[in-house]
């Protein structure tokens, strides 16, 4: 296993006790943290310093998640439990664009597409009264739903039900061309008591029923069982699981699992290893401490929780939040082939600089008047 250098912390001027849940690219050289105390926080890649009038306050009654909108990173998606979608210019720190429901529900889930104007919430129902959230795409109630989108009507659109037989905590699609050409997609999940799974979706539809039996779109896959790994804490040598990572494009284009160890105080990154040729499932994905390609950041968050991970291809330095109220970054020297070390972090600050200056003389010349043509 090889090992990061810590590099830097801040706690961005939050009041104490404060989480950070997510981090988000805002623009190159900056990134954007969002906090318990309903704030947005931009901050330098580099230096991890707010930028100039870094901070949106009150972005809702109760946050809950933080995405992007466009690929620059410079319209950035909110919503929390006050039933509302939010879109800010990180530039501008305004409102640009809002979605609010006629009967908001708390919102707890979110994700956007920007080249296809799609923007995705999932709803918490209050104290678990019965009847239907608008949207599960991974819930408490241990399914795991795929919907087809570009399907109208709600039944031909469900596509298929996994069950986890756990609350959700985090699902994914696992990339596959080989999958993908023979109409099967392969999904991960993990579940709020760190157990693991790996499901088989293959596009089963039938034509011809059409008497509106949910077994037209719902699959029951009995060709293909799914691999249930079940708790991985021991295996992974981990207190909790926070989410699977894409790992870096220019060199592991492998899933990363990040476990986290409160006691023995690190975060792991394990590549999670596609199932060999000659194994007994074609789900048999796995990932291990032991693995050599494995990085492993010491310290982490101390006893806190790890929230987010974030990486910068540029700088080849990955990025930290918890619930210790802190971004801590890290130093992957030549991890996985990208050694771009100490030169990848002079460019970054070196940039975060040039991108500081900028901001102030456009707050400069806002005051200004325009010169007036004859």
């Amino acid at each position: 296993m090889r090992t990061a250098k810590p590099a830097s912390a801040n706690d961005l001027g939050l009041p104490p006790d404060s989480y950070i849940y997510s981090l988000r690219a805002a623009g190159q050289d900056a990134l954007a943290a969002l906090s318990s105390d309903d704030s947005i926080r931009t901050f330098g890649r580099g230096s991890l310093k707010l930028l100039p009038d870094g901070v949106i306050q009150n972005a809702h009654a109760s946050v809950t998640c933080l995405e992007n909108w466009d690929d620059e990173g410079n319209v950035l998606a909110t919503c929390g439990r006050d039933g509302v979608v939010r879109f800010w210019d990180r530039r501008t720190r305004r409102e640009v664009l809002r979605f609010e429901h006629s009967k908001p529900h708390p919102l707890s889930a979110l994700t956007t597409h920007f080249s296809t104007n799609l923007v995705i919430t999932g709803a918490e129902l209050p104290k678990d009264p019965p009847g239907d959230a608008p949207m599960h795409a991974a819930s408490t109630d241990g399914l795991v739903s795929v919907f087809d989108l570009r399907q109208a009507d709600e039944d031909e659109a469900l596509r298929a039900v996994l069950n986890h037989r756990s609350a959700v905590h985090h699902a994914g699609w696992l990339d596959s061309s080989a999958n993908a050409a023979a109409g099967a997609e392969d999904v991960w999940v993990f579940g709020t008591d760190e157990t693991l799974g790996f499901y088989r979706v293959t596009d089963s539809a039938d034509d011809d029923d059409d008497d509106g039996d949910e077994g037209a779109r719902r699959q029951e896959n009995d060709e293909i069982k799914p691999v249930l790994i079940g708790d991985v804490r021991d295996k992974l040598a981990c207190s909790y699981v926070v989410n699977m990572y894409r790992g870096p494009t220019t060199s592991l284009s492998l899933p990363l699992v990040a476990a986290g160890n409160t006691t023995s105080q690190h975060l792991d990154l394990l590549p999670l290893q596609p199932p060999a040729a000659t194994a007994d499932s074609p789900l048999a994905y796995s990932c291990a401490p032991t693995d050599p390609r494995a990085l492993r950041l010491p310290g982490a968050h101390g006893e806190e929780i790890v929230r987010d991970v974030f990486f910068d291809e540029r700088s080849a330095r990955w990025f930290t939040c918890g619930e210790d109220g802190h971004v801590r970054a890290w130093d992957a020297g030549d991890a996985w082939g990208a050694d771009r070390g100490e030169g990848g972090k002079e460019k970054a600050e070196k940039e975060e600089r040039r991108a500081s200056r900028k901001e102030k003389r456009r707050e400069k010349e806002k005051g200004k008047d325009r010169f007036k043509p004859y």
